[in-house]
């Protein structure tokens, strides 16, 4: 390229937790009538003092040690000056110099089919505004503070962002993070989770390190297609100024999502224009070596590391470990499962012998439905036991009716569905329906005969060369037995039966 881009991202997140940053008010992102969660505290009126939600500063610390961060031993908050109408006080509370988490990391996609790690700045606290809204039509706005005072934890990442790809995967990978630790639903459609773009371009300069151009922030973005059109975009904007003799403002733009570009909103403040002082009403933030150890046995695994083991341990390929590992509870219903498959392998096999191979083969027969048929069941729909009934047990059973052939796979989806309706057991379904696979050699010749009878034609393309015709005729045994026929008893008979017919 001719021009280098230089991007950082600041994302804010709204944290759960049961009350407000500094007050008893609910935290309740579905809260539907305006000004309801709201108190003197969260509205800033006189002689009101904030007191720290414990809760929130804990899964902000958690995030932390996730992203491989330092977690300081003495922070403490700030007063963030600022005059807007959506915050009642005058004044954001917030970090500054003393933030709860410095420095870390986060891998993600290159966009060129490798990985990079993006360092991270800072991770602190500070409290949400309120929302404005604007009528169309009216020369008047309207401001809603229950957002007001919500807990919000903001992560600012080091300019190492290079393209859009990156941009968008930080975001993703952050966001399974954030779900993982459960310190956030990280919903950015409800604006649980926001992302503003830094970005610049320059050049490679005379002495071979990258010139930084003039600085372009794009605020409050609330999709991953945001993030990622606002940095294409941006990159081709600036591009196109530097090359006319243009000069790129240093400016906060927004972004249309309909029509796909950024647009001017005004010139971008700087942290001297805050006029930051220590909050005078919270006390220093204190922890210890010992708690901060105690926290970090909290973390858990994390999506990274349940990536790679999905792929070591049970044969997945990247793309359906994928799924597991965004689709969190399906992840967990899929290992329920291949632990009762496990099981069933060690029995049937006795010695053991070849039950690694069998069990990841199951495994992969499992996953394979589960990331398919069952994703197209439940089309769209969030994966639990209300849309999906059947059980990790039945599912198991399920599966080992396919891997023995007992069932075929046309039966198999008329089981799969009436699991997912009711959760009943796959025998007693096949029992019910009378859906039981047809293995009976005299029974098939029976139907095969009829079917030759009926299809002069293609037998003829076959004695012809024509082989395709071969699997028309199987077709038509299936669809004649309604998919029960067991395909391997009607491939060896049909063959049989061609061969007379030649003879």
């Amino acid at each position: 390229m001719e021009y280098i881009p230089t991007i950082g991202l600041e994302i804010h997140c709204e944290l759960k937790t049961e009350s407000k940053m500094f007050c008893s008010c609910p935290n309740d992102p579905d809260e539907k009538e305006p000004n309801t969660n709201i108190c003197p505290v969260c509205l800033g009126h006189p002689g009101t003092l904030p007191v720290a939600n414990v809760e929130a500063i804990r899964l902000t610390r958690l995030v932390g040690l996730a992203l491989n961060s330092q977690i300081l031993e003495n922070s403490k908050f700030d007063r963030k000056n600022y005059f807007y109408p959506d915050l009642p006080k005058g004044y954001q509370i917030s970090q500054y110099d003393q933030p709860l988490c410095l420095g870390g990391e986060l891998e993600v996609g290159d966009g060129f089919g490798g990985r990079k790690k993006i360092d991270i700045t800072r991770i602190h606290m500070e409290e949400d505004t309120g929302k404005l809204m604007h009528p169309q039509g009216g020369d008047y706005s309207l401001v809603d503070f229950n957002r007001g005072g919500v807990p919000l934890m903001e992560l600012v990442t080091e300019p190492d962002i290079e393209n859009s790809d990156q941009a968008r995967e930080f975001v993703k990978e952050l966001q399974l993070i954030l779900r993982y630790l459960d310190a956030s639903d990280a919903d950015m459609e409800r604006g649980q989770l926001r992302v503003e773009v830094n970005i610049s371009l320059g050049k490679i300069g005379p002495d071979g390190k990258k010139q930084l151009g003039t600085k372009v922030e794009v605020k409050n973005l609330n999709s991953l297609k945001a993030v990622e059109g606002s940095v294409a975009y941006e990159i081709g904007r600036q591009t196109e100024l530097i090359k006319n003799g243009q000069k790129v403002i240093q400016e906060t733009r927004g972004w249309d999502d309909n029509r796909g570009r950024t647009f001017s909103q005004r010139e971008k403040e700087e942290a001297k224009d805050y006029r930051y002082f220590p909050e005078p009403d919270i006390p220093p933030l204190v922890i210890t070596q010992d708690e901060i150890k105690k926290l970090k046995a909290q973390v858990g695994e994390l999506p990274a590391k349940k990536r790679d083991r999905f792929i070591c341990q049970y044969g997945l390929d990247a793309p359906t470990a994928e799924i597991f590992v965004a689709n969190r509870a399906m992840g967990k219903y899929f290992e329920r499962v291949v632990s009762e498959l496990e099981e069933w392998a060690n029995i049937e096999e006795g010695d053991n012998k070849n039950s690694e191979e069998e069990s990841v083969s199951l495994a992969r027969l499992c996953a394979n439905y589960l990331s398919t048929d069952v994703l197209g069941i439940l089309n769209g729909a969030p994966f639990c036991e209300k849309n999906f009934a059947a059980t990790a047990e039945d599912f198991a059973e399920f599966i080992c009716l396919i891997y023995k052939k007992e069932i075929t796979s046309k039966i198999a989806k008329q089981v799969l569905a009436q699991m997912a309706e009711t959760g009943g057991d796959p025998t007693d379904i096949i029992a019910q329906k009378g859906l039981s696979q047809i293995s009976d050699k005299d029974k098939v010749a029976e139907i095969i005969g009829c079917v030759l009878t009926k299809n002069e034609k293609a037998v003829a393309d076959w004695q012809a060369g024509k082989h395709n015709a071969f699997q028309f005729l199987i077709g038509q045994v299936l669809a004649e037995t309604q998919g029960r026929a067991n395909p391997d008893v009607v491939k060896e008979i049909l063959l049989q039966k061609l061969g007379e017919e030649e003879s």
